[in-house]
């Protein structure tokens, strides 16, 4: 038993390992509807996960996110499934997914609006957050 060499190997695959992930950046961050209004960082590169309650219980339909495409990347959006409920609760429609990834350097909001369809008065804006990519 070589303890002393053990040490020595755990400490350089530590220290490789801290490395890499240092290098990989910052993981994604991941907001909620409670986050609206929010101002956010991101670094090039890192992602930026969201989750809101799908408003279709009210009618309203989401539009597409506005943002500044030369600084964000709408990565995905979908629509979640409601988690199953016992008993199921009534107007649950899920939630709406958005993963955007920072592609340069600067400023943007993310607004998303919603609308009943049925309705002539403008959309509605349903969330929004600004964003710094530094």
């Amino acid at each position: 038993m070589n303890t002393g060499r053990n040490c020595i190997i755990l400490a350089i695959l530590l220290a490789a390992w801290t490395v890499a992930a240092d290098a990989a950046g910052p993981g994604p961050l991941t907001l909620h509807e409670k986050d609206r209004g929010r101002t956010i960082d991101l670094q090039v590169g890192q992602k930026l996960i969201l989750y809101l309650r799908n408003p279709a219980s009210g009618g309203y339909h989401t539009l597409p996110p506005i943002f500044n495409t030369a600084i964000l990347k709408l990565l995905d959006q979908k629509k979640l499934s409601p988690k199953p409920q016992q008993p199921p609760r009534a107007g649950d429609f899920g939630q709406l997914y958005y993963e955007w990834q920072a592609l340069a350097k600067g400023q943007t909001g993310i607004i998303i609006n919603i609308k009943r369809p049925w309705e002539k008065k403008p959309p509605e804006e349903f969330w929004r957050v600004k964003v710094r990519v530094q």
